[in-house]
């Protein structure tokens, strides 16, 4: 954790002696160690349900900026929200409510339920994990055989999209291999770095995203088709069969939450 501006901190002091407050976090880029000069402290502020119902969404965020014009900068954003709603995040199939909590710090703790949820949140469960890689694995695989097809049309912009599409779904591979949750896109290739990557997969990503091509996406399934095999996947040849599987409608249910859409 990168340290926090003296405002912020004084912040903090002030919330801890409200006994609505039970607990305060920080996320975004500081928690993870990318903070730079643009940077400001984002803050959750956990409160109890009672003292949340009487806020308005409005009064769901606080902000601090100093200095005017190009010197202007945000030192803190805020968003209040309930602890009981954090609480309940492990249990949601979307990034964004567990990617903040990998490496959030729990600037104040009333009773230790802020920490405990941070902590669940933070999780991917095992059979969460195995459907993500099967339904991903396809989805990059397909987008790569489909930009192909729209590379030879001649039609930049839909490869384009499609390409994108494909790392999308590569990138919750990677991170997926890893036990861990893929990040806001704009924080894609710092938290790309933190991954081993011993095959080179992530640089291929980040090709395919900078030049809208779909070679890289294809190779870089293939220098993963090893990892991907001890996690009980299929080789190259049985690509097709998992598609045929996954997207019968039997696994209608299953696709909503992992499927790219």
């Amino acid at each position: 954790m990168q340290a926090i501006f003296p405002l912020t901190a004084a912040r903090v002091e002030e919330w801890s002696k409200r006994r609505e407050v039970l607990g305060v976090l920080l996320v975004g880029s500081k928690s993870r160690e990318h903070g730079d000069a643009l940077s400001d402290d984002d803050l959750e502020v956990l409160l109890t349900d009672e003292a949340h119902e009487r806020l308005t969404p409005a009064e769901c965020i606080e902000w601090h900026a100093e200095g005017e014009g190009d010197a202007r900068r945000l030192i803190y954003d805020v968003q209040y929200t309930r602890l009981s709603e954090l609480e309940r995040k492990p249990d949601s199939p979307r990034d964004l409510d567990h990617w903040p909590y990998e490496r959030a710090a729990v600037l104040f703790d009333r009773d230790g339920r802020a920490a405990r949820a941070v902590a669940a949140a933070a999780q991917m469960a095992g059979e969460f994990r195995r459907a993500r890689l099967r339904h991903a694995y396809i989805d990059a695989w397909v987008a790569s055989r489909r930009a192909e097809k729209t590379v030879k049309r001649a039609m930049e912009g839909a490869t384009r999209m499609i390409v994108a599409r494909g790392a999308k779904a590569l990138s919750r591979i990677l991170f997926a291999l890893e036990w861990r949750w893929v990040p806001l896109d704009h924080w894609l290739e710092p938290e790309l770095k933190t991954l081993s990557d011993e095959t080179g997969a992530c640089e291929l990503l980040i090709k395919a995203l900078v030049h809208g091509s779909p070679e890289p996406l294809a190779q870089a399934l293939g220098v993963l088709e090893d990892s991907l095999a001890a996690e009980g996947l299929p080789r190259a040849d049985g690509r097709a069969q998992l598609f045929f599987e996954l997207i019968h409608p039997s696994r209608a249910a299953e696709r909503a939450v992992h499927g790219l859409n």
